[in-house]
């Protein structure tokens, strides 16, 4: 395939390998150790508000389930979005609660206020709301937030893609304390392999750590927990990552800014509106009719792989033998079959651009409504 979906660029080790030393002669490899403390206070100074602290993780997925645990969720409810990764309704399920599934935004295609306040007033013991920043977009969470703050509920928020430039003016963090857990998995733009980061307000970390390494309280008795601290390995290739985001977060938006002006000029085809700071890890479309497999395939022929996401959403998608509640879902259902991502490269150049606009006009079946 000429253009991948993706293309996963970790830092080559001659990059990190040195700043294992610290651990090596200190013989730490994991449990909160000293490469794994340095990358979180880091990246807390370069992407997180005041008041707020990161501590890293085996994953997103095992960093939600912590926080939810943290929560103490266990047999309760959780309202979360219809279109999201499969992930995010596993860490509801590994936490012992049971999701309750809303609607989405048309225009923004993530959490509905409206849909979760209808969800919040039929279900009044959900304990969480899990919003999701679709395809890593940076929006402005006050919309949910208010309907949260209104409910007395607690806000975790779904950011897997969304860790972009470090030092940029909006941050990640709020007076209302929410927490956001991100990804830092190697198809992720901040990638190390496996990976996640939680931020949270610094009086609510300590609760998070614990669920994090088993649950244990100071005198050795433990709740709820897992194992989901991550190596020294891994936080030194992180480090030598942090110092390559800021570059490489501009040259994947002039290939965002790419897509943006070649998509403009086709009728049946929507982009992200307001994508806020975003690192781009892919490039979402939604088209005017569904996209098949001889679609996928059309693009393919063409040297473009393209993917669906968050095909199929959670209702359709999960069929395990957890009980799922939700509310009605028209919105979702209605997008997921006609989304699909475009490849973002953090080599992009103009060359590049010229090449794949070809192959894009070439897959003319799908983009039969051009205006130009």
């Amino acid at each position: 395939m000429l253009f991948p979906f993706l293309r996963p660029a970790l830092p080559e080790p001659d990059s990190w390998t040195h700043y294992l030393k610290v651990s090596y002669d200190q013989r730490y490899f994991s449990n909160f150790g000293p490469l794994a403390t340095e990358l979180a206070d880091r990246m807390s100074s370069a992407y997180l508000k005041p008041g707020y602290k990161g501590v890293l993780c085996a994953s997103n997925t095992a960093g939600l389930v912590a926080v939810l645990q943290a929560m103490n969720v266990y047999g309760k409810k959780v309202a979360l979005p219809d279109f999201t990764f499969a992930a995010t309704i596993q860490a509801v399920f590994a936490a012992g609660a049971t999701p309750v599934v809303c609607d989405i935004d048309p225009d923004l295609w993530e959490l509905c206020p409206k849909s979760l306040g209808r969800a919040l007033q039929a279900h009044p013991d959900i304990a969480c709301v899990i919003h999701v920043r679709p395809f890593g977009l940076r929006r402005d969470l006050e919309p949910v937030r208010a309907v949260c703050r209104e409910h007395g509920v607690p806000l975790l928020v779904d950011a897997a893609a969304g860790l972009g430039a470090p030092n940029h003016p909006d941050r990640f963090g709020s007076d209302d304390g929410e927490i956001e857990v991100f990804s830092l998995h190697a198809t992720k733009v901040f990638a190390i392999g496996e990976g996640g980061f939680i931020a949270a307000p610094a009086d609510k970390l300590a609760a998070i750590k614990s669920a994090m390494n088993f649950g244990f309280n100071a005198d050795r008795t433990y709740g709820e927990g897992q194992n989901s601290k991550i190596d020294e390995f891994r936080a030194a290739i992180g480090l030598a990552m942090l110092q390559r985001m800021a570059p490489i977060t501009e040259i994947r938006a002039r290939h965002a800014a790419f897509y943006d002006e070649l998509f403009a000029g086709y009728d049946n085809a929507r982009v992200a509106q307001a994508p806020g700071p975003t690192p781009w890890a892919n490039y979402p479309v939604i088209f005017g009719s569904p996209v098949t497999k001889e679609v996928i395939g059309d693009f393919a022929d063409n040297g473009i792989e393209i993917k669906k996401y968050y095909w199929p959403g959670l209702l359709k998608g999960y069929v395990g033998p957890r009980p799922v509640l939700s509310v009605p879902t028209p919105v979702s259902l209605s997008l997921q079959d006609r989304c699909a991502c475009f490849p973002v490269y953090s080599d992009f150049t103009t060359e590049t651009g010229s090449m794949m606009r070809e192959r894009i006009e070439r897959a003319a079946g799908l983009l039969a409504g051009a205006t130009g």
